[in-house]
């Protein structure tokens, strides 16, 4: 550098300038080059833009303060949790919102148990759905889930059972609708509504008492939103991009600079969880009997005997031998003759064969869906 002042010295001023000129824009290229002019980095992830999804649950009967919550599955966008949702004041109705980060789910529900031990049908009605969550949509998400009630003695116990271990997983992977006081009451709606059910076993009775030693309440809540990405390995990227730039290699230090794209964990491939479907109908039992046949015929019920010499008629033949008697005393014939008495009766026939069966109702398996997302076999 002083050689390069003490040449301008001794040199005109135009030449100078140029010189000068010359040397500024090489030191700013190797400025450039050596990344002495780069912005400061900016991190690879922008804000996570949400939006309240509503979910909408009706009943057509059953459903009310003393049944357990409807308990929505939320699964995507690198969360899986449960979100419960309570039916109003009126019952057989209730409305929630979760806020979800954009992206794709799918919503799932699990079936209330009423304080009568009726459960609902909620596949065949409101099976789980597909939703894309747009922070810039002009409309917001909403999934809606009927369910028709299946009653008491209808209720199977694989049913129960399912509901149960659903339940628990939902406590477990819950939101905080799902935690502390919430997380308790619903464990002991569970617990007092399954033991009601004419149908539930000794051990699936169990299994509800006994779901509040199999998990904790009190357990943080489920994460309902993707974590942040941590940029330190695109800075790192781009630390080691201007270094390969001053080691003379600039393609990879402007490849370098741009932000490394996350790979996101791929989703496991779903498992079916197979519950039988049941339905009923009537059915004819028979029962074979034998009927007797009847008829009117003339039956004989006695005899008379009446004496020809004076018409004496009875019916009692020692009346008619005393009668002979006294007529053989008096020198008189004593002859009789007799003659049947008939009478018109209601006699069996025969008999004849007749089904005196009827009808019941019988509980059979139509189909089996799974519970998790409402596919049939």
């Amino acid at each position: 550098m002083e050689k390069a002042i003490e040449w301008v010295k001794n040199h005109k001023p135009h030449t100078a300038a140029i010189v000068i000129v010359v040397v500024a824009v090489i030191a700013v290229s190797i400025a450039a080059a050596s990344g002495a002019f780069t912005q400061q980095d900016k991190t690879d992830t922008d804000e996570q833009k949400t939006v309240d999804v509503t979910l909408s649950v009706t009943a057509d009967h059953g459903w009310d303060e003393n049944s357990t919550p409807a308990i929505a599955h939320i699964e995507g966008n690198d969360v899986d949790f449960y979100h419960a949702v309570t039916p109003d004041a009126d019952g057989n109705k209730g409305t929630s919102t979760v806020e979800l980060a954009e992206g794709d789910y799918t919503v799932s529900f699990v079936s209330p148990v009423n304080s009568d031990g009726s459960a609902f049908d909620i596949y065949d009605t409101g099976a789980p759905v597909d939703i894309t969550v747009d922070a810039d949509a002009k409309t917001a998400p909403a999934v809606n889930c009927p369910m028709a009630q299946i009653p008491a003695d209808k209720v199977t116990d694989d049913m129960l059972a399912d509901i149960v271990n659903k339940t628990k997983d939902a406590i477990k992977k819950g939101d905080e609708t799902l935690k502390g006081d919430a997380g308790t009451g619903i464990l002991d709606k569970l617990d007092g509504n399954v033991a009601k059910n004419p149908n539930a076993s000794d051990e699936t009775k169990q299994e509800a008492t006994d779901a509040d030693k199999d998990v904790d309440v009190n357990d943080k809540p489920a994460q309902t939103t993707p974590s942040a990405k941590n940029d330190n390995n695109n800075k790192a990227d781009s630390n080691a991009g201007s270094q390969a730039s001053n080691n003379g290699s600039s393609n990879a230090g402007s490849a370098s600079s741009k932000p490394s794209q996350s790979n996101k964990p791929s989703k496991p491939a779903h498992t079916h969880t197979w519950v039988n479907h049941t339905a009923t109908r009537q059915v004819w039992v028979s029962n074979w009997v034998d009927v007797p046949d009847y008829g009117t015929q003339q039956v004989a019920v006695g005899t008379k005997f009446i004496f020809a010499y004076d018409g004496y008629t009875t019916t009692d033949i020692n009346d008619a031998k005393a009668h002979a008697v006294a007529l053989i005393k008096q020198g008189l014939p004593e002859n009789y003759r007799n003659e049947t008495i008939y009478e018109n009766q209601t006699v069996q026939i025969g008999s004849h064969k007749e089904d005196h069966g009827s009808y019941t109702t019988e509980t059979y398996v139509d189909y089996v869906y799974c519970s998790s997302c409402g596919a049939r076999q």
